[in-house]
């Protein structure tokens, strides 16, 4: 089963069908798989037969799904590597067909996620293409901070293949 996740309205596309989240509480629920820190649940999502809990690493980031039975019998868990953005006014402004297009997801340009704040973004895909100089100049300049330039500008050169790994495009 393919998931992507919309981490700014909590929804899940599953199969490609948008599944909306019942529940958001934050409960510890297990171990990150790359750090070994404390992972977090931020949803849950009915599948039918079963649950889904997509939870966040506190340390590094990382986003998983952690699929559970209706006896909350743990059954399988996958780090999220593709996201989505869902946006209520693309619907309502051209009515069910950009509905049903909206839920094939038929453009891939309309998966990738848009940031100007780079707290939002996970750390450990920073890290994969930027070096710690490159992101904490990011940072700086995405929290309105003092930055070195040089940094900045080598980074805004690795934005593309960010963008074309990861499917998050970054502005800052």
């Amino acid at each position: 089963m393919l998931f992507k996740y919309d981490s700014s309205n909590n929804f899940l596309l599953a199969d490609n069908m948008i599944v909306p989240s019942y529940d958001l509480t934050e409960n510890p629920i297990g171990t990150c798989s790359f750090c070994d820190a404390q992972i977090i649940s931020q949803s849950y999502h009915d599948l039918g037969d079963n649950v889904a809990v997509v939870a966040c690493c506190e340390k590094c980031g990382a986003s998983f799904i952690n699929l559970y039975d209706k006896a909350w019998n743990w059954v399988s868990e996958q780090p999220i590597s593709h996201f989505f953005s869902y946006k209520e006014s693309d619907v309502r402004s051209e009515g069910p067909q950009k509905e049903e297009k909206l839920l094939r997801r038929e453009n891939p340009k309309q998966e990738d996620l848009y940031y100007t704040d780079l707290t939002k973004v996970p750390m450990n895909k920073l890290t994969t293409i930027f070096s710690p100089s490159e992101i904490e100049s990011m940072m700086a300049k995405s929290l309105g901070k003092k930055y070195v330039r040089q940094y900045l500008y080598r980074a805004r050169k690795k934005y593309k293949k960010f963008q074309d790994v990861f499917g998050i495009t970054l502005d800052i």
